[in-house]
């Protein structure tokens, strides 16, 4: 019998998982987009996202206790079913990509500037294919253990740093005009589309997700992304914070405790790797299951495939700025889209009749 958790747990996995890239890794594009407007580009996003959270938790509760793949096959055959796992497997394959890249690449500029960025790579590839290969039980459990130390170190960076802030700078409101906030909005939505990963969980869920938990989640990733915005914004301005590869990184610099206590910044490397090896560990075991379905006996073969394929683009050291210009262009609205496309195809196939044996 497959084990189960409760949605509190799927809860903290998914809240330290999609967390580290709302609250580090968006935060700059969403600066440079709207700049001292972004709160309100959150606003936008946040709206939009709850319409498009009552349809996913319709799709849901049509799904019950069945698996993603079953229920798909039950619908559209196994064609159909097998076009709409290889566009989710492209979309989980891109989000790998970019987590290990702008992991390894905090590293290198923070940490380790002088290390060899194979070594990087190599060495946080292998704990996240470890916690992969362990299985859902460890992701899970690792979770619930590593999220409230976590939570209590993003509340403890928001109180220590409080003297250094200046939340006058966001004034004067809506001076970016209407279209950057828009493209903020975009980046918000394509950055929390990632809640799809719900569909593929649901059926270890041992109680089906109510939209009050739902709604829960979705509030307190926006949260994620609210609160370091704007720490970064009334910290270093709109236009510094926008030139900062990870603005809720340099907050920890700000910290000094008392007169001779300073560099703590380490505990911000907790919190990274905490939720990039979970984030990580939970993509590579998504895409394993994708693929293989109830064939457990190339699981390792198929996950081991992922987790050098996930590597290549941090590997080859592809030139940052090139990519986080394509991220910044490309990539987010492309996830707005691909959100809104997918949910809606989801939904309009919840009410395709079930049919026998899957053709």
């Amino acid at each position: 019998m497959e084990a189960t958790f409760s949605r509190r747990q799927i809860l903290f996995m998914l809240l330290l998982s999609l967390g580290i890239s709302n609250h580090v890794f968006i935060i700059p594009h969403l600066i440079q987009a709207a700049g001292r407007d972004s709160w309100f580009s959150i606003l936008l996003g946040y709206v939009v996202l709850l319409g498009w959270s009552l349809i996913l938790y319709l799709v849901l509760k049509s799904m019950h206790a069945t698996t993603f793949n079953d229920w798909l096959k039950e619908r559209i055959g196994k064609f159909g079913c097998s076009l709409v796992c290889g566009v989710l497997v492209l979309y989980l394959l891109i989000l790998g990509m970019l987590i290990i890249f702008d992991t390894t690449r905090n590293i290198n500029i923070y940490l380790l500037p002088r290390t060899p960025n194979a070594v990087v790579v190599l060495s946080f590839v292998l704990v996240s294919y470890s916690a992969a290969r362990s299985g859902l039980k460890t992701i899970v459990y690792m979770s619930t253990v590593l999220l409230p130390i976590v939570w209590l170190l993003g509340i403890s960076i928001s109180i220590l740093t409080m003297k250094s802030k200046d939340y006058g700078i966001i004034h004067p409101f809506f001076v970016e005009g209407i279209g950057p906030n828009l493209h903020g909005g975009v980046i918000v939505f394509g950055g929390s589309v990632e809640l799809l990963v719900l569909l593929l969980l649901q059926h270890k869920i041992s109680k089906p997700i109510s939209y009050g938990a739902m709604f829960v989640l979705l509030t307190l990733l926006i949260g994620l992304i609210a609160g370091p915005t704007l720490g970064s914004l009334s910290a270093f301005g709109p236009s510094e914070a926008g030139n900062m590869r990870f603005p809720a990184f340099e907050q920890w610099r700000l910290v000094m405790i008392g007169d001779y206590i300073s560099h703590v910044d380490f505990l911000a490397v907790f919190q990274l790797m905490a939720g990039s090896v979970t984030r990580s560990a939970l993509l590579l075991h998504l895409l394993s299951e994708l693929v293989i379905g109830r064939f457990p006996k190339f699981r390792q073969t198929v996950l081991g495939f992922f987790t050098a394929l996930v590597s290549i683009p941090s590997l080859m050291q592809i030139s940052d700025i090139t990519m986080q210009e394509v991220v910044h262009r490309y990539f987010y609205t492309l996830s707005f889209i691909f959100g809104i496309t997918m949910l809606a195809a989801l939904y309009v196939f919840s009410f395709i009749p079930k049919r026998k044996g899957g053709y």
